[in-house]
């Protein structure tokens, strides 16, 4: 599937701020990024351009004479397969401030036929959680997660349920955990390619108005 990345944590030598801003200690202890990064030391690079790309994008109104916008609309526009689904982010975090909410806003404004999938940890910041909540939960062609670990208590699942988000969870593969939520076919059953074409899970919830609960087995 098609994404767009952000960097995890800071890059001071390029003056770029990290956007996992709402980590848990379970999500930095297990991240797979953080062995990437290990890996393939100049992922670092990509990020600096990465960020940069993200921060000029506009947050406002949908404005085809933004450089950025029009930069991502023509690379969409030259595949010769086009993305139906878009994922925000496989590495780093969609909503580390208020603007980044009406980013993504716009970006589901300017690009309506293509799906934009969201996990996220905002929800652990107040104010953030009720902006997303308010401005986004509406917007039909995006499909919202709030990620949970086993660092998320009872109460928090409870109060995301009953705002109406949906949620993802991973970090413990036991038959509780995976009680009432709908087993990612990725994960559970190694079917690499599914996320472009599943409708259930991650591709069935806000977007929709019915939130839907799914379990990631463990990476």
């Amino acid at each position: 599937m098609w994404a767009l990345d952000r960097p995890i944590d800071d890059i001071p030598e390029a003056n770029v701020k990290g956007s996992c801003v709402h980590k848990t200690s379970f999500c930095k202890q297990t991240c797979y990024n953080v062995k990437l990064y290990r890996m393939f030391p100049n992922m670092r690079k990509k990020d600096i351009e990465n960020e940069r790309f993200w921060q000029s994008l506009p947050w406002t109104h949908v404005d085809w004479d933004n450089e950025a916008l029009a930069l991502l609309k023509g690379k969409i526009d030259r595949m010769r397969k086009k993305p139906k689904r878009i994922r925000l982010m496989t590495r780093g975090e969609a909503f580390s401030s208020i603007a980044d909410v009406f980013r993504v806003k716009v970006l589901c404004e300017a690009f309506p036929d293509i799906v934009f999938w969201c996990p996220t940890r905002a929800w652990r910041q107040g104010q953030l959680r009720g902006v997303i909540r308010d401005h986004l939960f509406e917007v039909k062609n995006l499909n919202l997660n709030a990620s949970l670990d086993p660092t998320t208590t009872h109460e928090e699942k409870q109060s995301l349920i009953a705002e109406g988000w949906s949620t993802m969870f991973y970090g413990d593969d036991g038959t509780e955990a995976q009680a009432d939520r709908f087993l990612c076919p990725k994960t559970h059953k190694k079917l690499k390619k599914i996320c472009t074409l599943c409708n259930r899970g991650c591709f069935r919830g806000t977007a929709q108005g019915v939130p839907s609960h799914v379990h990631l087995s463990q990476h």
